[in-house]
Order: structure tokens, then C-alpha cells, then sequence
């Protein structure tokens, strides 16, 4: 276990509790897009801010971040040096969770050269049951392209295959600055090919390969698609609160404020604070990273969204990329791309690692599989 890591030894929430969770789901829609809407049971109310992110390291911020005005966040750039990184990565791993005992998953790791010959690290969680469904799901995890570790996944991941029978291929990407751009894409675009013709290796079926990323990791998911739009390589998508649009391109679905947010009216204030710590992420000096221009991987939200695989796609309602996780839904469905968005008000960023404490966590990985097996059925 990491030591940075937080473990608890059974659930937060009683089944009875995920289920109340489940049942507060309703149709909600941004002009002509419908999506699934969910909120905690015991939020004061269906806008309120989840007690357990109120409680914890992300509620603790807001409540200091509510009170900086908005004009000096507007002026604050972050700049990346050995300090800010050692810090931040640090951070992507200090993720509480709880074992939820899952008996019967492997995990198992592995090596896939590269095209330039460099070992990718992957790890592959499966049970005796993923023979029989012979399907995959590639995950690429986020940390804003320079952070973040196969690890904090671990539970979730978990939970996912003993849920649904589906293998899973967890990639641990070369990271930036040290790697010059694209290295994180062309790292999994590598490892997509070979999985794509090794499949008698990994016991799969070619035409069962789904490709999921949270974060960082979403923008990458979605430059596979976008990589091998066509080609029948990738069955359909799974978006994670994902980053699409880091130059901030604006249009009739994209806005910059808080025009889109909706709030508590007695949580305004610090529901604002849990917003401005994702959008702070976002002023970084892209150029560090060696991103200089958007291009259809790193930024697609500016180009064509016709094409596209079948799209899951779920983001909090007090996450920053809850502009570009609606904005693409728009894009996708007016692409006439198969499209679920999942909306969980009260939530910021970053869930999926959270296992056994958001009971959020366990809801969108049953999303997720229903997804995934709905769409094979197609």
C-alpha cells in the first residue's frame, strides 16, 4: 500500500445507501442534450456538496478557496519546476479508499515494448470468469499528463472485473516534462496496437476492445479513438471526468464563469471553492510541457466529433471539466455518436480511485459495465 494512501477497512456506505443513490437519478439537460443526473442521499439537498467531499481534503480547500476572489485566480499561472511536480505527484497518490475485500482478481504485471524500444509497464486485473466474456478495457489513468500511478486504481479496477467479467489493462504511461510530448500518447497508442494484434495472448476478442481513461487520461483515451477512428480497432469509449478542451476554446456550448453550474444556494460560496481547485490545474504553462499548439489529440474538442466510437462520458457538477465533459456530449450527439453522460451533483474531480468512500465510485463503475455490455449488444 502507499504509504501517502488512506485506507479504511470495510465501505462507508451500506448497500441500502448505494441503492438510495441510485434512485435519485433523474433526467436533466443543458438545451437540447439529456443526461442522467445522481446526488448524495444526505446532501442538503439534490445541488448540495457531497458530505464526505465536504469533510475531506478537497471540502477543507473550498472553504479557503471561497474566500480569493475570482480577478486574482484569473492572474495565477502555474509554473511546473522539480518542487511544484515532486508535490503534485505526490498528491495523485494520497487518494483514501477502502478494501472492499474482493477475493478471486489477479493482478499481473507486464512489459510492451515501445516503438522507440522503451519497456511500457501495464498491469492486467482479470478472474476466472473474463475467459468466458473474452472482452477488455484498455485504462489510462489521469495526473494531468505528469503525474499519477498504476496503484491508486488498484481497488477500483478490482471492483470492476469481480462486477463484470471485463479484463483490464491499466498503462503506465511515460509522463511529462521529463518525456518530451507526445510520449503519454504514443506510449498507449503502442500499447493499443500490440493488444489489438495479440489478442490469443491476452485471451480476447479483437472486436471487444473498449478504452477507458479518467482525467489526463480521458484526453488520451479519446486520442486513441480518435487515432483509430475507423478502423474498428476500439469497440466504444469510456470518458472519466476528462480534459478535452485545455486551450479554452469558447462557443455556444463552451463558456468560461459559472454560468453552467448550478448550486446549493447555502453552498454557493464553497461550492465555487471546490471548482476554482480543478480550474487553478488548469493554468499551467502548457509550453513547459512541450505542448505549443492544439493539435486533434491533445484538443479535441475543436475538431470533428463525427466518426466517433459509442461514448460514455461522467463528470462531477462541481468539476471545472464539467464544461468540457457537457460541451463534448453536445458535439458527440450532434455527431449522432451514441452518447451517456452521467452527471453526480456535488462531486469535483477525481472519483473513480475512491473506492468503498464515495459510494459515487461504485455507482459509475456500475455504469460503466452496463455501458460497456449494452453496447455489445448493439
Amino acid at each position: 500500500m502507499n504509504n501517502n494512501k488512506k485506507s479504511f477497512d470495510k465501505k462507508w456506505y451500506s448497500e441500502e445507501f448505494l441503492n438510495e443513490l441510485k434512485r435519485t437519478a433523474y433526467a436533466a439537460s443543458d438545451g437540447n442534450l439529456t443526461y442522467t443526473a445522481k446526488y448524495a442521499p444526505d446532501a442538503v439537498s439534490k445541488y448540495g456538496i457531497d458530505p464526505r467531499m465536504l469533510g475531506g481534503p478537497i471540502g477543507k480547500m473550498a472553504k479557503k478557496l471561497k474566500l480569493v476572489p475570482d480577478f486574482v485566480l484569473n492572474g495565477i499561472h502555474l509554473k511546473i519546476t522539480e518542487r511544484s511536480l515532486g508535490f503534485f505527484r505526490k498528491g495523485c497518490d494520497r487518494i483514501s479508499y477502502a478494501n472492499c475485500h474482493i477475493k478471486g482478481v489477479s493482478i499481473k504485471n507486464k512489459h510492451i515494448k515501445a516503438s522507440d524500444g522503451f519497456d511500457i509497464p501495464i498491469r492486467i486485473y482479470e478472474n476466472a470468469e473474463c475467459e468466458g466474456t473474452r472482452t477488455a478495457m484498455i485504462f489510462i489513468h489521469g495526473g494531468a499528463f505528469v503525474g499519477g500511478t498504476l496503484a491508486p486504481y488498484d481497488e477500483s479496477l478490482k471492483m470492476f472485473v469481480d462486477k463484470f467479467a471485463v479484463k483490464v489493462i491499466s498503462i503506465d504511461y511515460r509522463l511529462l516534462p521529463e518525456n518530451a510530448y507526445p510520449a503519454p500518447y504514443s506510449d498507449c497508442f503502442d500499447v493499443l496496437e500490440y493488444i489489438s494484434r495479440s489478442c490469443g495472448e491476452f485471451k480476447i476478442n479483437k472486436d471487444r476492445i473498449f478504452v477507458c481513461g479518467d482525467s489526463a487520461g480521458g484526453n488520451i483515451a479519446q486520442a486513441c479513438s480518435t487515432k483509430y477512428k475507423g478502423t474498428g480497432k476500439i469497440k466504444a469509449q469510456l470518458l472519466l471526468y476528462p480534459t478535452l478542451n485545455m486551450f479554452g476554446f469558447t462557443d455556444e456550448y463552451y463558456k468560461k464563469g459559472y454560468s453552467d453550474y448550478k448550486f446549493e444556494p447555502s453552498q454557493k460560496a464553497v461550492s465555487k471553492g471546490v471548482i476554482k481547485q480543478m480550474q487553478m490545474l488548469t493554468r499551467c504553462n502548457f509550453k513547459q510541457l512541450g505542448i505549443l499548439s492544439p493539435d486533434e489529440y491533445n484538443n479535441p474538442y475543436i475538431f470533428d466529433a463525427s466518426g466517433n466510437v459509442p461514448t460514455f462520458i461522467t463528470v462531477g457538477a462541481l468539476d471545472y471539466l464539467k464544461k468540457d465533459a457537457v460541451a463534448w456530449a453536445h458535439k458527440l450527439s450532434n455527431a449522432n455518436v451514441k452518447t451517456k453522460l452521467v452527471v453526480y451533483n456535488g462531486l469535483g474531480h477525481g472519483y473513480l480511485n475512491a473506492t468503498g468512500v464515495f459510494p459515487q465510485t461504485e455507482d459509475v463503475i456500475d455504469e460503466m459495465g452496463k455501458f460497456i455490455y449494452t453496447t455489445l449488444e448493439l
